[in-house]
C-alpha cells in the first residue's frame, strides 16, 4: 500500500490569514490540493492537520481521506512528518505533498508514484528546473529518518542522493503560497486558466 500524505498543519504566519482556507478558483487551497492528490492513484490519502484543524477538515468535507492531528505543529514541519509516520501503519511507501502547492496536478503526482513503483524502492522526488522540492515519495525504509526531522526532508534527500530518482516537472508548477503576493499571483494564474 502506498499512502499519499498531505502536510496541512502550518499556521500561515507570513500570510496573515489561514492560507489553506483562501479560495483559489471555486474551492479552498487545501481542498484543491487534497482533491488533486486523491486523483493521483495512491491507495489512500492521509491529511496531517494542526492549526485551525476544525476549519481545515470542514473545507475537506466530501473528499475521501483520513486525517491525523499534529498537536505540535508550531514546532515546525518535522512534527508533521512525525505525526504522519506514526499513522502510516504497514504502508510500503508514502508520497509527501505540501497543501500550499496547488498547481501540482494529479498527473504529476501519478508520475512520481509510477516511477516509485517501477524502481521498487528508494526515493523519488520532483525536480523543477534546477530546484528539488516536494512532492517526494519515500520507501518505508526511510520512515525512521523522516520521523526525527526538525524541518523539511532535505537532510534525508542529501544523505541518500545516490538512491534518489528525480522526476522533471515544469518549473512553473513550483508555486508555494506563503505571502499575500504569492496568493495574488496564484489567483491571477487561475483566472488566466494556467
Amino acid at each position: 500500500m502506498i499512502t499519499a500524505v498531505v502536510l496541512a498543519a502550518g499556521a500561515s504566519t507570513r500570510m496573515g490569514a489561514h492560507k489553506l482556507l483562501l479560495s483559489l478558483g471555486d474551492e479552498p487551497i487545501v481542498r484543491r490540493t487534497v482533491r488533486q492528490v486523491g486523483e493521483a492513484g495512491a491507495d489512500e490519502v492521509l491529511v496531517v492537520v494542526g492549526y485551525a484543524h476544525a476549519q481545515v477538515l470542514k473545507a475537506l468535507q466530501g473528499l475521501e481521506y483520513r486525517h491525523a492531528i499534529n498537536q505540535d505543529y508550531a514546532t515546525g514541519m518535522g512534527s508533521s512528518f512525525r505525526t504522519a509516520v506514526a499513522e502510516l501503519g504497514s504502508a510500503r511507501a508514502a508520497l509527501f505533498a505540501l497543501a500550499d502547492q496547488p498547481f501540482v496536478r494529479p498527473a504529476d503526482y501519478r508520475q512520481l508514484l509510477d516511477t516509485y513503483r517501477e524502481q521498487g524502492g528508494g526515493i523519488v522526488c520532483a525536480r523543477y528546473g534546477e530546484v528539488t522540492a516536494p512532492p517526494h515519495v519515500f520507501d518505508r525504509e526511510f520512515f525512521g529518518e523522516l520521523s526525527v526531522l526538525e524541518h523539511g526532508a532535505r537532510p534525508v534527500l542529501q544523505r541518500h542522493r545516490y538512491r534518489t530518482v528525480r522526476v522533471p516537472l515544469p518549473p512553473d508548477l513550483l508555486h508555494d503560497i506563503d505571502t499575500p503576493e504569492d496568493y495574488e499571483r496564484a489567483k491571477a494564474r487561475v483566472s488566466e486558466g494556467r
